[in-house]
């Protein structure tokens, strides 16, 4: 067993010893030598942002193989969802009212919104579908669909973030928010009432 003392290195010796590494060559292969143990594999991408990767999936090419019976499954389910569109909001293309429906008018001045739709308990408070045409020239927003007889909360959304009670509404609610939801009653399609 070997019992000699190792000692630390001084700063000279060091510095001797580095002075002699930088003079040395390590040849025309030294490059192709340390790539061949570090191997071929390519570095690891750099991590990359959500939406980048989201992108980065969607424009990647990709193989699709459509069958028959696929393709009558994809249409299938493209006739369901136009067919619940329209009954989400029946009559607003074709000008007449579907039976059992009454046709319903929204009215909002506004003239410096820049969009306005109508949201409420008989679309899900969504306003997608929903959204009102301006008149520049009387800064009117209007729509108009047809709906279920029977009480129906509502508000406009103006500019997508304010919620705005029809100042025209015969009735309000307090919305459990701390704020009001308009309120409209619509007689059955025949006229009569509630």
């Amino acid at each position: 067993m070997n019992t000699e003392r190792l000692t630390e290195p001084s700063k000279d010796e060091l510095a001797s010893g580095l002075r002699r590494l930088g003079a040395m060559d390590p040849g025309p292969d030294f490059a192709a030598r340390v790539m061949g143990r570090i191997g071929t594999a390519a570095p690891l991408p750099a991590p990359k942002r959500r939406m980048a990767r989201v992108i980065g999936w969607l424009m990647e090419p990709r193989t699709i193989r459509v069958s028959p019976l696929g393709s009558l499954a994809a249409a299938a389910c493209l006739l369901l969802a136009l067919g619940l569109f329209l009954k989400i909001n029946p009559g607003a293309e074709s000008g007449r009212t579907p039976a059992g429906l009454s046709p319903v008018t929204f009215v909002l001045a506004a003239p410096s919104a820049r969009e306005v739709a109508v949201i409420g308990s008989f679309n899900g408070w969504k306003a997608a579908g929903w959204t009102m045409r301006n008149d520049p020239a009387t800064g009117l927003w209007t729509l108009t669909t047809a709906l279920p007889p029977g009480s129906h909360e509502y508000v406009f959304l103006v500019d997508g973030t304010t919620p705005v009670t029809d100042a025209a509404a015969a009735l309000n609610v307090d919305d459990g928010f701390g704020s009001r939801n308009s309120v409209l009653l619509v007689k059955n399609g025949d006229g009569t009432a509630l």
